[in-house]
């Protein structure tokens, strides 16, 4: 990476706040790319000219500055990047009083550098990451999108992943938060993308545990699946389950909504041809009777288990159950009926 015109002038606004001496940057041919004294950019700096040669630091005292072009008494220090001459800083004045300015300068030149290049590179790779992964949620054959991550993207997919999805009103500011958060936890995503308008998605390596990720609105996390496939299968999870039951701040694994999952892949008609008829009459119940369903069915429908979460005897609990088949016309005993009066439920 060499130094630039707009990098320059970036970098000499930030230093000239802390250093009250000239300064100049020059890229590796020598010219001035940006300066404190806007009057020298583009001229050719003579003794940068012989820090390029020399790959040295050049002392020049006024005795001596006449001996090269538009060069002022001062120190010239090489800028290196990744062991490549990246240009020259320059700091005009007494060597003697400006060398340790000048090192200081060096230092946070070649620190700016290395800096811009990670975020070119992470800018660079992120953008790889999302023209893969909507090629792989859009079907593609994921076996060639397992060769692209490898040799392209230096990532072995051959493991489980797990797939959480965030949905945020603001997802490129929750990405940086995690991102902190991940570095934190110590966990290593494959990626973390914004997706659509308002998700985040982030591809985990499987653990049993649901690490403690903060989210600011709704989030849910796939089931666990290999490679791009897994990846793919557990995504869809993730975001069907967002879709049924987010809840802001909690994660949901989508394993504990497959009921619901399933009930969502029904069309609308069909759904509404097959239930209508008993959701009227089990709106009209009176709530004892929907009390009794919900706790029956959290219970397993076990009887027993119901009757003493109820605080009733067996006995009532078996009416109420008869008056639910005499009012709504399905036995919630009947595992037919059951499945679907637990269907009308879920989507009342």
């Amino acid at each position: 990476m060499e130094l630039t015109d707009h990098l320059g002038q970036e970098i000499i606004h930030r230093l000239s706040r802390y250093i009250d001496v000239a300064i100049n940057l020059m890229d590796p041919t020598g010219k001035i790319v940006a300066s404190t004294d806007p009057a020298r950019i583009n001229q050719v700096h003579g003794g940068a000219k012989k820090v390029i040669e020399t790959l040295e630091a050049q002392q020049i005292t006024k005795e001596i500055s006449n001996q090269y072009s538009n060069t002022k008494p001062g120190v010239n220090l090489p800028i290196f990047h990744k062991g490549e001459l990246a240009g020259v800083v320059g700091l005009t004045g007494d060597p003697d009083q400006v060398y340790q300015a000048a090192g200081m300068t060096q230092g946070s030149v070649e620190i700016a550098l290395e800096q811009l290049y990670i975020q070119k590179q992470s800018f660079y790779q992120e953008r790889q990451w999302n023209h893969w992964f909507h090629r792989l949620i859009s079907d593609e054959e994921t076996e060639d999108l397992e060769k692209e991550a490898r040799y392209s993207l230096r990532a072995d997919l051959k493991k489980a992943w797990q797939v959480f999805v965030f949905q945020t009103n603001a997802p490129f500011d929750f990405v940086e938060r995690l991102r902190t958060q991940s570095e934190q936890l110590q966990l290593k995503p494959l990626f973390i993308l914004p997706f659509h308008e308002n998700l985040v998605v982030m591809p985990l390596p499987f653990q049993e545990k649901i690490p403690a990720i903060k989210a600011d609105g709704p989030a849910a996390v796939g089931e666990p699946g290999y490679s791009a496939k897994g990846i793919y299968t557990s995504f869809k999870q993730a975001a069907q389950t967002i879709d049924i039951a987010g809840k802001a701040g909690e994660i949901i694994p989508s394993g504990t909504l497959k009921v619901e999952r399933l009930l969502s892949s029904i069309t609308k008609d069909t759904y509404i041809e097959i239930t209508d008829p008993y959701a009227n009459r089990l709106d009209r119940l009176e709530t004892p009777y929907l009390e009794t369903l919900y706790t029956f069915f959290n219970n397993d429908l076990k009887m027993s288990r119901t009757a003493d979460e109820l605080h009733v005897h067996r006995n009532t609990l078996h009416y109420r159950l008869d008056q639910v088949h005499k009012k709504v016309g399905l036995d919630p005993r009947n595992f037919k009926d059951a499945i679907l009066l637990q269907m009308i439920l879920i989507n009342r």
